[in-house]
């Protein structure tokens, strides 16, 4: 029996643990081998190229440490943990508080000053073109120097020295204002970086939320649970009382150095960072703590921990507007920035406003794809099917140049990209209909395979 099923009977509904120790067997692969750099990329590619994805459960025999890695690569593990998608926003309104309790298994076990040693910790090397080894699934937690909100979001963190970590805040968004805020003030900004916690703060890291909005409120509407929190030890941060791994510390206000290249989700290593260093003072952690990793670069549990929402909202928000819209996918080889929409028209260019309507809702988009409400997006062998039989190019593909879109793109220009929408509803006019088998011979063919 793994140390994930010994561990479900002490704990709480709002740890990683938990979660895991509710997967079926058949969800988690356990290999107990060395942990070695490079080896949970490796692993985790290989399952891809199976399509397989589950979690894999990595026990080094000579440390005892555990390790666990493509946690979130399967829609169906997100969707039986997560509340109030659609409705987030106004749910979030219950829970604006949280419940501070003591005796925290997070803090069951913590070194502080030069007992700090961040090298020490079970974290891999990922690519081989990476500058080092990276925390790739640390939530980062900062509170708004002006107002007190919460904010939870990803940034790649490179090890330098066992109390010092590079951090980039390239994506620009609400720890950037705050780091800016704190350094206009001549302070440094305190910090805390959670390793494994409840789906419901990845997705809520992963996810665009009002700047009004405190990002514990949201954690708290996807898990439908008042957040647990416990005070942090050195710096002024309330943290997740039941996660494994907590760094605490501050990113520095004026010292800058170089960080990178590392593997993002395109596929492609950049160098391109703000450069920023994170001093850590506190390290608190489980007795028996598990390391989550979360592969970078291409791999699919990078890409969907922040589509797996966003699909559903944003269909939502076209349901809203366009109500003939059915679903709506993002491919994994997309990395972002294409995504295959169904639809029943009802008149001849709405497929084409429902693509700028995307386009709109989302700057990373650079291809849509509209099809009929009888093509399945989640399988992209008919949404290039329908290309094929329902696209002609001077007819049904549009280009809007110079658009703004995500940096990362390596094909963008200043951070501008062409946006390209394609209609492969048909012009409505083709006599050719699509051929169909009755349902109880399809049935009766699958009984006489199985």
């Amino acid at each position: 029996m793994s140390k994930l099923s010994q561990s479900i009977a002490t704990e709480d509904s709002q740890s990683l643990r938990t979660f895991l120790a509710g997967l079926s067997p058949e969800e988690i692969l356990h290999l107990k081998v060395r942990r070695t750099d490079f080896l949970m990329s490796a692993l985790v590619q290989e399952l891809e190229d199976r399509k397989e994805y589950p979690v894999v459960e990595l026990t080094d025999p000579d440390t005892g440490s555990v390790c666990v890695a493509n946690v979130f690569a399967e829609r169906g593990r997100l969707r039986r943990t997560i509340h109030h998608i659609t409705d987030v926003e106004q749910a979030s309104a219950d829970f604006s508080s949280f419940a501070e309790v003591q005796d925290a298994p997070v803090q069951a076990c913590a070194a502080t000053g030069e007992e700090v040693d961040v090298l020490s910790l079970p974290i891999f090397r990922h690519f081989a073109e990476d500058a080092g080894r990276y925390i790739t699934s640390g939530i980062v937690l900062a509170k708004d120097p002006d107002t007190g909100r919460y904010n939870m979001s990803f940034h790649r963190m490179q090890l330098k020295e066992k109390n010092r970590i590079g951090i980039s805040l390239h994506s620009r968004g609400d720890l950037y204002r705050y780091f800016e805020k704190a350094k206009a003030a001549g302070r440094d900004l305190e910090i805390a970086v959670v390793i494994g916690a409840h789906p419901a703060y990845y997705i809520t890291g992963a996810s665009k939320i009002p700047e009004s909005m405190d990002d514990y409120s949201w954690a708290g509407a996807y898990m439908d649970e008042v957040p647990q929190v416990v005070r942090a030890k050195t710096v002024d941060l309330m943290v997740p009382a039941q996660a494994e791994y907590c760094l605490e510390g501050r990113i520095l206000a004026d010292t800058f150095e170089d960080e990178g290249p590392f593997g993002e989700y395109t596929g492609y290593s950049t160098s391109r960072s703000t450069r920023n260093v994170f001093e850590v003072t506190a390290i608190t952690h489980r007795k028996d703590a598990i390391y989550h990793d979360l592969v970078p670069g291409y791999a699919w549990e990078h890409l969907l921990l922040s589509q797996f929402t966003k699909e559903i909202i944003l269909l939502d928000k076209l349901k809203k507007e366009v109500p003939e819209v059915r679903a709506l996918s993002m491919p994994k080889n997309g990395c972002h920035f294409h995504a295959y929409v169904s639809m029943k028209p009802r008149a001849r260019g709405q497929a084409k406003q429902v693509a700028m309507l995307l386009f709109g809702l989302d700057l990373y988009l650079k291809m849509i794809v509209v099809v009929n409400d009888d093509v399945d997006v989640f399988n992209e062998e008919e949404v290039l099917w329908a290309m094929a039989t329902h696209v002609q190019a001077d007819r049904d593909v549009f280009i809007v140049p110079q658009v703004l879109c995500n940096r990362l793109d390596p094909s963008s220009v200043d951070g501008m990209s062409a946006k390209m929408g394609i209609d492969a509803t048909g012009s409505g006019e083709e006599e050719a209909k699509r051929v169909f088998l009755p349902e109880e011979v399809k049935r009766e063919a699958e009984r006489l395979l199985s």
